[in-house]
C-alpha cells in the first residue's frame, strides 16, 4: 500500500507550466533521489508534497483518506517534514530548536527524553546550550535533521542537504540519512550530486520541463505520462 499518492498535480506560474505530473506515488521506506536542471521545479515539488505550497490542482491520497490538496494539506503537514538547503534556525539554543516541534504535542518528561535522544543521535549533545544561529553550515544541517527526527515524520523531504558542505560535514549528513532510512523513514532528497547523498536510492526521479520521469534500479525506465510508483 502506498504511503502517498498524488494525481493530476499541476502548477503554472506567469503562463508557464512548472509542474505537470499525472501520477506520483511513494511507498513506505522509499529512498528517492530527485534530480533535474536548475529551475526545473525540484524545490517547488518538495514544498507541494510537504503541504507548504498550493498547486493549481491535485488529488492527494494519504492515510486511507483522499481529497483535494487543500483539503489534505493538514495531513501532509502533520506527517511530513521539509528541510531547506539552508535550514531556518529559530532564536535560542540548539536544544530549544530541537524541542520546538514537541512543545504542544507531548508531556514535558517525554519531550526531554526525545530531545536528549535526538541530540545524541545527531552528535549535538556537547552543543546543546549554544546559540543555534552561531552554528556552521554542517552543524546547522545536523540540527535540522535532529529537529526533523524528534517529531518522527513518515516522510522527510530534503532540498540539497549536502550542498556547500565540506567533506567531513557531508559525510556526517549522509550517515544520518542512512540511519533515518534504516529506521524506516521515507526520504525524498533533491540533489545535483550524481552519487549522493542518499544511501542506495530505491527510485530516481528526474524532473524536466514539468514532467517527472521515474526509474527504479533493476527495472525499465518509466515516465509519469503512464504511471509512477
Amino acid at each position: 500500500m502506498s504511503l502517498l499518492q498524488v494525481e493530476g498535480l499541476r502548477l503554472t506560474r506567469t503562463g508557464r507550466r512548472i509542474i505537470d505530473i499525472p501520477l506520483l506515488t511513494l511507498d513506505p521506506g522509499d529512498r528517492v533521489a530527485l534530480r533535474g536542471p536548475n529551475g526545473a521545479g525540484k524545490s517547488t515539488l518538495l514544498r507541494i508534497l510537504a503541504g507548504l505550497l498550493e498547486p493549481d490542482g491535485a488529488t492527494v491520497s494519504l492515510d486511507e483518506h483522499t481529497g483535494s490538496w487543500r483539503r489534505m494539506r493538514g495531513r501532509l503537514r502533520a506527517r511530513t517534514v521539509y528541510v531547506h538547503q539552508r535550514p531556518y534556525l529559530f532564536r535560542g539554543t540548539v536544544e530549544d530548536n530541537v524541542s520546538y516541534g514537541l512543545r504542544w504535542r507531548v508531556r514535558r518528561a517525554e519531550r526531554r527524553r526525545r530531545v536528549e535522544e535526538a541530540l545524541a543521535w545527531a552528535g549535538l549533545l556537547s552543543m546543546r546550550r549554544r546559540e543555534a544561529r552561531s552554528l556552521s553550515g554542517g552543524e546547522a544541517q545536523r540540527l535540522a535533521l535532529a529537529r526533523a527526527r524528534v517529531v518522527d515524520p513518515e516522510l522527510l523531504l530534503l532540498d540539497e542537504p549536502t550542498a556547500n558542505l565540506d567533506t567531513e560535514h557531508r559525510a556526517g549528513t549522509e550517515a544520518l540519512l542512512q540511519r533515518l532510512s534504516e529506521a524506516g523513514t521515507t526520504l525524498v532528497v533533491a540533489t545535483h550530486d550524481p552519487v549522493g547523498p542518499l544511501p542506495t536510492p530505491s527510485k530516481h526521479w528526474i524532473l524536466r520541463q514539468g514532467r517527472l520521469h521515474v526509474s527504479v534500479p533493476g527495472r525499465l525506465h518509466r515516465d509519469t505520462e503512464r504511471r509512477t510508483g
